[in-house]
């Protein structure tokens, strides 16, 4: 890849998509009343269901990845990605990064769907930017981008202690978000090479 200035400002696609997170989220406060989400007003905008449950409404697996419980589960993927998108997107250009947000939210959603033994409402932008984190360490280990293996020691480290500790994390969405990013990574590799 090429470096010329360094590039400022938000990138266009995960400027996009942080504001897309930040409106649904204020209309959900609206419609709830409150800062934190019922699981029935995460249900009636879009979260995801058990696939038994979905009865045909497979639009849910991309929805759900725009929906968030409360505000800190909006701040933390806000912050996700942003420190994995915006250096993605530099290298990717907005389209690639915008099929590698939306396969990532939809590979979490998979993942939710197949993982998950009990019934269940998820919803959350964390798929979509665990497969940043995904397409990162896909790209890292083909040597096409320069990071520390600290990088990845505290990020993905982070990111399962997370899970680990916080009740009513969806693994599942992380895993299958990450595994789908690397995996689209893969696809999307021409560019960054």
């Amino acid at each position: 890849m090429e470096t010329h200035a360094e590039p400022r400002g938000m990138p266009p696609a995960t400027g996009l998509f942080l504001a897309l997170n930040a409106l649904v989220y204020i209309g959900l406060v609206v419609a709830e009343g409150g800062l934190d989400m019922s699981t029935r007003t995460i249900a009636a905008w879009g979260g995801l269901l058990p696939l038994d449950w979905l009865d045909g409404q497979y639009w849910r697996m991309l929805t759900a990845g725009f929906l968030h419980f409360g505000l800190m589960h909006l701040v933390a993927n806000g912050i996700c990605l942003l420190a994995w998108g915006v250096p993605l997107e530099r290298g990717l250009g907005a389209l690639r990064m915008t099929i590698l947000f939306l396969g990532s939210i939809l590979a979490g959603s998979f993942g939710s769907l197949m993982l998950h033994s009990q019934p269940f409402i998820s919803a959350g932008a964390s798929g979509g930017a665990s497969g940043l984190l995904g397409a990162l360490f896909a790209f890292w280990l083909l040597r096409d981008i320069a990071l520390p293996v600290s990088f990845f020691a505290i990020n993905i480290g982070l990111n399962i202690a997370v899970t680990i500790f916080v009740p009513g994390i969806d693994w599942q969405a992380h895993l299958g978000g990450f595994i789908g990013g690397a995996i689209l990574a893969l696809i999307l590799r021409p560019r960054m090479a």
